[in-house]
């Protein structure tokens, strides 16, 4: 595995940016629908949402009963306070504002969120979990601004904490394509054929005829090689490269064809934390953006 200049951080600030950012406008595209799936007067009403929630991770209906016992605050205050708070530690975790205690503040909300409503539940969710929860173990933290000085980060360690990220990723892709070879439906490309005319983009285009031709059962291996063989290649220098631009392109058709924008958005950073931003070496020139000091040139590191 190619070495990584451990004197080089900006991988734990590209990662703990782009997960808060990520989930700060996940939530904000909700805002106009969040009334009527959320509060008392929603399509799916807070009793029966709550039936189909995890019952070790608290809804936002457990915590209204649960306060209802001590105080009259009702159900909607409660939704109220939520949707002033979970973005305001959203926006402190992307600036670097005391990282670890929003990280933590994030990732519970963000359960509780996820948890209150069971169609949110779309593979964006478990994403979005594991990398708040890194958010909260990793030195993600660089920057202080409170004191407005950049405080210690343990660098001999960052190595263990990109191995483990790359480690995490890697099994979630090989799982994924494994999966798919075992059924039939990715190997003769039915799989694709669904997903491109279901309800989305593509639903008023006409493949038919691509009906008759390999297209589909071509695109239907290559995400399985893709996948599979993700832990391999991409921890190989000469392949590296290859193998992160196949990744990209297929979380980018995902997000156009499928529309699963915030999946895609999510999996992309990640995959730029492991496996690009890494490789990137910082010159010496700086500038002011806000008072927060940022590295102003990157150029490939030699390997």
């Amino acid at each position: 595995m190619p070495s990584i200049d451990q004197n080089k951080l900006s991988w734990l600030s590209f990662f703990r940016v782009g997960i808060a950012a990520v989930c700060l406008f996940n939530f904000l595209s909700l805002q106009l629908d969040f009334k009527l799936l959320f509060y008392k007067e929603a399509y799916s009403v807070p009793e029966i949402s709550h039936l189909l929630s995890n019952t070790v991770i608290p809804s936002f209906y457990d915590i209204s009963t649960w306060m209802n016992r001590y105080t009259n605050i009702d159900y909607n205050t409660i939704l109220l306070v939520f949707r002033i708070i979970y973005p305001l530690s959203l926006v402190a975790l992307l600036i670097g504002f005391y990282s670890r205690v929003t990280a933590i503040l994030s990732l519970i909300l963000f359960s509780i969120f996820v948890n209150s409503y069971n169609n949110l539940c779309y593979g964006f969710d478990t994403y979005a979990n594991f990398s708040l929860f890194y958010c909260v173990i990793f030195p993600v933290g660089r920057f202080n601004a409170v004191s407005r000085r950049n405080t210690p980060v343990p660098t001999s360690n960052t190595n263990q904490y990109l191995y483990l990220l790359r480690a995490h990723i890697g099994v979630a892709y090989f799982f994924s394509g494994f999966e798919k070879l075992l059924g039939f439906n990715w190997r003769n490309g039915e799989s694709i054929w669904k997903a491109l005319h279901s309800i989305n983009y593509t639903e008023n285009i006409n493949l038919d005829f691509l009906a008759n031709t390999p297209f589909f059962t071509i695109i239907g291996w290559l995400t399985i090689i893709l996948e599979m063989f993700y832990p391999v290649f991409m921890n190989i220098k000469q392949t590296r490269k290859i193998w992160l631009i196949g990744i990209i392109g297929l979380h980018v058709s995902i997000a156009v064809l499928m529309g699963l924008h915030f999946f895609s958005a999510i999996l992309i950073i990640i995959n730029l934390t492991c496996y690009y931003i890494p490789y990137l070496k910082e010159d010496k020139g700086k500038f002011e953006f806000f008072k927060f000091s940022f590295r102003r040139k990157l150029q490939r590191q030699p390997i």
